[in-house]
């Protein structure tokens, strides 16, 4: 049951409080909101004008490697992007341009006669106070001026407070103006077109330098195709090689020869008996002398052609194991007389081996000829590796100084269409719309002051009603009566107002 007694007190109380210090809460109320009402209503009013820039994937965040691959590497970190361009136009230097286009003092024209407070100037420090205008009002259009990025879009917000809406409007679009020519300085290469151009220049002459050495490479040489020219004197050489080969060959086999009928003549003798009396004919003998030699002689011609197990060779044998066989019978026979002459077996194998060997001098003649003459093809063989290789080197020497000076002449016209395009302010960022003069100031708010005001003059008089009650220590019900003097109060009489 007690605390319902005490929340109908509280209430009393508080209701006490007010109708008790009703003419201080309506005067300060009203000291309050008149204030309030007085300054919204006599502020010089502010304006702000806005623009907006949007932001593209241009040139400017392409980059082409100056040698190598020709492929472009593209930035696509739009939050780098946005936020390098934002710091652009937040930079000083770019402010002060603005107000070095403007004026300080069409910007803000009190600004000399503007009246500082005490604490105003305390705060602010004596650089501020020593500054000129241009400096003062660089400092203050930074301090007004605000640039942001618009969340999830490529869009670039710019925001500027003024007094005078003209001024704001200007302040917004020569800032936009001047930003579109900074942003192309600070993105364009310096002297990439002189670069590029003398590169080019220098390649040209170097491509011509080679060029020249190539063409009198081929007329010093006569160079028209020298793989041609080397697959003549390759089947060249080959032919003469097997001619010497078979040469060589024959050569052997007469050498071969000439040993064999060497070895005939010094076993037969030079002379022999003519005329001899007997009863049989010694002509006989002498023809199969003759004939078993002539076998003898096929004999060794056909063991260097075929094996000893041939049927040539084995008839021929046959015929040698006949005739000496009739040889000794006849051999056996003697002659009462003889009469000696010359051998004709030994002239026969003596001619046969004279000419032989002028066969070996005429082959051995033509091999040494052979041999000279294919040195000759090697030693032209190796002139013309030689001039190959040259000719390779040049060759290529010119493919890879006209492929440099394709790339820096397409470089270099790059670099001319990109200063033609900065010259021409051809960016990737651009004002989406003129900057209009603002109609409506945005301070000061007069319905949301006046709002506050009443809000601060209710809560302040309430709060100055309290705070007097609570300074205040007369005794005034029987509650203060029975907590201050700890007595129980019998009878209370109201007082009579007359």
């Amino acid at each position: 049951m007690e605390a319902p007694e005490y929340t109908g007190a509280s209430l009393r109380d508080f209701l006490n409080v007010i109708f008790k210090r009703k003419f201080q809460i309506l005067l300060f109320f009203f000291a309050t909101f008149s204030t309030v009402a007085i300054a919204t209503l006599l502020a010089t009013p502010t304006y702000e004008a806005t623009g907006q820039i949007l932001v593209k994937t241009g040139r400017e965040s392409i980059y082409m490697p100056a040698t190598g691959s020709s492929s472009p590497v593209i930035s696509i970190n739009r939050e780098e992007q946005l936020n390098s361009e934002i710091e652009i136009l937040k930079s000083r230097s770019l402010a002060k341009e603005v107000v070095e286009s403007l004026g300080a003092s069409t910007i803000y024209p009190d600004l000399n006669r503007e009246k500082r407070g005490i604490l105003a100037s305390i705060l602010s420090g004596s650089e501020e106070e020593a500054a000129g205008p241009e400096k003062k009002a660089l400092m203050a259009l930074q301090k007004n001026l605000d640039v942001s990025g618009i969340k999830k879009s490529n869009v670039i917000e710019i925001s500027f407070k003024n007094r005078d809406p003209q001024v704001a409007a200007a302040v917004v679009e020569t800032l936009a103006k001047l930003y579109l020519e900074r942003h192309v300085d600070v993105h364009k290469t310096p002297q990439s077109h002189t670069f590029f151009r003398e590169q080019s220049e220098f390649l040209k002459n170097k491509l011509d330098r080679s060029e020249a050495q190539l063409k009198a490479l081929k007329k010093q040489y006569n160079v028209t195709d020298l793989e041609e020219q080397q697959n003549i004197l390759l089947q060249r050489s080959n032919d003469l090689r097997m001619a010497l080969n078979q040469s060589m060959s024959a050569q052997a086999e007469v050498e071969n020869r000439i040993q064999l009928l060497g070895q005939q003549l010094a076993a037969l003798p030079k002379t022999i008996a003519q005329g001899e009396t007997i009863d049989n004919n010694p002509y006989i003998i002498n023809t199969l002398e003759a004939r078993l030699v002539e076998l003898q002689l096929e004999e060794e011609k056909l063991l260097a052609k075929y094996t000893e197990q041939s049927r040539p060779v084995q008839n021929v044998r046959r015929e040698i194991g006949i005739v000496t066989q009739k040889l000794a019978l006849q051999e056996n026979k003697r002659y009462g007389t003889t009469q000696s002459g010359v051998n004709p077996t030994y002239q026969h194998l003596n001619e046969e081996l004279m000419r032989n060997k002028a066969d070996l001098r005429a082959l051995r003649a033509k091999s040494d000829s052979q041999k000279e003459q294919l040195a000759v093809y090697r030693a032209e063989l190796d002139e013309l590796n030689k001039i190959e290789v040259k000719h390779s080197q040049l060759e290529q020497e010119v493919d890879v100084d006209r492929q440099n000076y394709r790339l820096y002449l397409t470089k270099f016209e790059e670099s001319r269409i990109s200063d033609a395009m900065d010259s021409e302010k051809i960016a990737s960022v651009s004002l989406i719309e003129k900057v209009q003069v603002p109609l409506k100031p945005v301070s000061p708010k007069v319905l949301l002051n006046l709002v506050l005001g009443l809000f601060m003059g209710a809560m302040g008089g309430l709060g100055l009603a309290f705070f007097l009650h609570y300074l205040d220590d007369s005794l005034e019900t029987v509650e203060d009566v029975e907590e201050h003097l700890q007595l129980p109060v019998l009878l209370s009489v109201a007082e009579e107002k007359h």
